[in-house]
């Protein structure tokens, strides 16, 4: 479908009385999807939507043909567009609907390219970024790790709440060294480097006591730092009990080997280049003083632990003398440890447990201050929660004396088959990204104060099948995008009656419009001029900024990578909290300091800025309008290359004539202007490639280029 303008979706809130109570702490349903009598609609998931839509007296929207649906589905599970080839093979395919799209969507959830897309959505809820923010921003040197930890995870379709636990408590769980990478988790939010005022410990522990609660249960736990929450049933004691989880960890970086096929090309050249020689000098000192701590204390050195071996080195604990520390701290203050070249040695951004003389107590802080703390709390689950195992409980009371194996405990309540709020907030956050907005359309607020759910059923329906189906997505993503409901059109036939009787679209009447995320549309652009690369991992490349832009400070400088790097997907991009790059900024990129639960998707002067007239824009509609070049002799084919490259269909008759027509406009326009300079030479002019890139450049602003359908 074509549009003519841009659209701006606004989310009204349901007042919580209009609605039937529901609540999130309740059992998930088991009542089974009903039937309905159209066929089409047979399906749970669409059952489910087209009874809502016929209760309110709504007919759902056609559906869209094959490539519409092609350009969505491989969108939504890959982040790139199409091939036009692939589109072609699906038109071509005379299957029925159910086999031919089930054979594509089982072929994109193979890619790896699924990985890199879902992992931002992660990244977005659990706000991770290469720099600590504030006023210093240094850089948290191998957090990448766990960027490429995240689409590893999902590209193996690893269960979810394996997932979940391993950045909770790798540390404390059977994972090897991945669980250690996982809880890199608990430094991905904003750090005041230079805080030096006593708070910025409580800072901290507020930040990831709040973003725990909003990412795995969906509630606004926050609210209660100060006060029981004003709306739901989350007690001040709430909030500093799940804290007490966390209270006994502290910052550490941790010397973590690299994974298995964690190093691409780039990064083993690197390391063995810059970093692998000292590295190994250190592992062996380290390997030597383990060995000497051991021996004094008649046990295995394996039994010698990373933070032991820290600890026992800042304070120069018998066995460790001065000259040990010495001599290992010599070679980690080396000038080359001091540099980028850093962030390719096989260490972590992560926690370590404190050591019972550090282990701190956590208390209530009135009105949230922590220097007027009130009872002291010991860890526990939110109160409001149904027990649904007292051993787990009787365990969380046993663990206020140890520092190890409280947040194993908090992992197992978060994802225990009883627990009905994880699941839910879960396959939310699933279907939004699928459909444009949450059955609950606030993702991170499950509470009165969010929206509730517009298919309560529904919702239940998927968390069940989640759950059943060992908490794997991929499964999950094939009944969704398989399904009538996702098949919807943006365009209905009764528009006005629809929208008088669902203003927000809450019952789905038609298909959300939907923009493409400043990643993805970055993304776009490289994959249709041809110049995207699949390299993986590894540090985040710089990408260039705009002239003009100061790109030296006090604490960095920012310096382009190579053009060949600079031309990877954006989940690859440094992320700099300080210095967002303008194009994700505006076109609506995550904050990079909050949990972003949805992108926004506003219409602003710098986006059209940014794509017609920046340095991105007119470099790949150059190297576009080269592709589409080289792939044909004359304008007609050109510009059904181009539709094909950048709308995944063919144009129309008026859209190919229209093409031309500019295409033969604009050669002249140059030659002519050429031939008006004094002294200009009409023979090193490449007047046909100057009109293609205008050409190329206006169809990569289009609408249809920036919006799924």
């Amino acid at each position: 479908m074509k549009r003519t303008g841009f659209y701006l979706v606004v989310l009204v809130l349901v007042p919580w009385e209009s609605r039937a109570e529901w609540s999130v702490f309740d059992p998930i349903s088991e009542t089974a999807p009903p039937q309905v009598d159209d066929a089409e609609w047979a399906g749970p998931v669409d059952a489910l939507v087209y009874l809502r839509l016929k209760e309110a007296g709504l007919d759902p929207a056609p559906a869209v043909d094959r490539g519409v649906w092609m350009r969505r589905v491989t969108y939504d599970l890959v982040g790139v567009p199409p091939a036009a080839e692939d589109v072609q093979t699906l038109l071509d395919d005379a299957r029925p609907d159910a086999e031919a799209m089930g054979d594509v969507v089982d072929r994109l959830l193979e890619s790896p390219r699924y990985g890199e897309r879902w992992a931002r959505h992660w990244l977005d809820v659990v706000r991770y970024a290469d720099t600590d923010g504030f006023a210093i921003d240094k850089e948290r040197l191998w957090l990448w790790r766990y960027r490429d930890y995240v689409i590893r995870v999902l590209n193996e379709d690893r269960p979810f709440d394996q997932f979940i636990r391993e950045q909770i408590a790798g540390d404390e769980l059977d994972s090897g060294d991945g669980g250690k990478v996982a809880i890199s988790y608990y430094r991905l939010g904003p750090w005041e480097a230079d805080n030096m005022i006593g708070t910025r410990r409580q800072d901290f522990l507020n930040d990831v006591t709040a973003n725990v609660g909003s990412t795995f249960l969906g509630l606004s736990v926050g609210c209660a730092r100060c006060h029981d929450h004003k709306f739901d049933p989350i007690l001040q004691t709430d909030f500093y009990r799940l804290q007490a989880f966390f209270t006994p960890i502290q910052h550490a970086d941790l010397s973590v080997g690299f994974l298995p096929n964690e190093k691409n090309a780039d990064v083993q050249r690197r390391y063995e280049q810059t970093v692998g020689g000292r590295v190994n000098q250190i592992n062996q000192i380290r390997s030597e003083l383990k060995s000497k701590i051991a021996d004094a204390k008649g046990c295995p050195a394996v039994e010698i632990s990373d933070a032991e071996l820290d600890e026992a080195i800042k304070e120069k604990k018998t066995p460790i003398t001065e000259a040990d520390a010495s001599k290992l701290n010599a070679l980690q203050s080396a000038p080359e440890h001091l540099t980028p070249e850093q962030r390719f040695e096989p260490r972590l951004v992560a926690i370590r447990h404190s050591n019972k003389d550090e282990l701190k107590e956590t208390f209530v802080l009135n009105n949230g201050d922590p220097f007027d703390p009130g009872e002291k709390v010991t860890p526990g689950f939110l109160s409001a929660a149904p027990v649904w195992s007292e051993e787990m409980h009787k365990q969380v009371a046993a663990s206020d004396g140890s520092a190890a194996g409280r947040r194993k405990l908090l992992a197992a309540w978060l994802t225990d088959a009883h627990n009905p709020i994880t699941p839910r907030v879960l396959v939310n956050r699933i279907w939004h990204y699928h459909f444009g907005a949450g059955i609950v359309a606030t993702p991170n607020d499950f509470g009165r104060n969010g929206t509730g759910p517009s298919h309560p059923e529904l919702l239940d329906y998927l968390a069940r099948k989640l759950v059943a189906g060992q908490w794997r997505l991929k499964p999950l993503h094939r009944e969704l995008v398989l399904s009538r409901s996702y098949r919807t059109s943006v365009s209905h036939p009764d528009v006005t009656r629809c929208d008088q009787a669902d203003p927000e679209n809450r019952l789905l009447w038609r298909s959300h419009y939907r923009r493409l995320e400043a990643e993805v549309i970055r993304d776009a652009v490289l994959a249709v001029s041809g110049r995207l690369r699949f390299e993986t991992g590894g540090p985040g490349f710089f990408e260039a900024l705009p002239a003009g832009m100061g790109s030296s400070y006090s604490f960095f400088k920012w310096k382009p990578s190579p053009d060949d790097q600079r031309q990877r997907r954006s989940i690859y991009m440094f992320q700099r909290r300080n210095l967002v790059h303008p194009m994700m900024e505006a076109f609506d990129g995550a904050d990079l300091n909050l949990s972003c639960e949805r992108r926004g998707m506003s219409v602003t002067a710098p986006q059209a800025l940014s794509l017609f007239n920046g340095r991105f824009a007119m470099e790949n509609s150059l190297h576009l309008a080269k592709r589409i070049r080289d792939d044909s002799d004359d304008d007609a084919g050109r510009v059904d290359r181009l539709f094909w490259l950048a709308f995944s269909r063919a144009p129309t008759g008026a859209e190919r004539a229209m093409c031309v027509t500019l295409l033969q406009e604009k050669r002249k326009s140059y030659a002519d202007e050429a031939a008006a300079k004094e002294g200009a030479s009409d023979e090193q002019a490449d007047h046909d490639l100057s009109a293609l890139r205008d050409l190329s450049l206006a169809v990569l602003n289009a609408n249809e280029f920036v919006y799924l359908d």
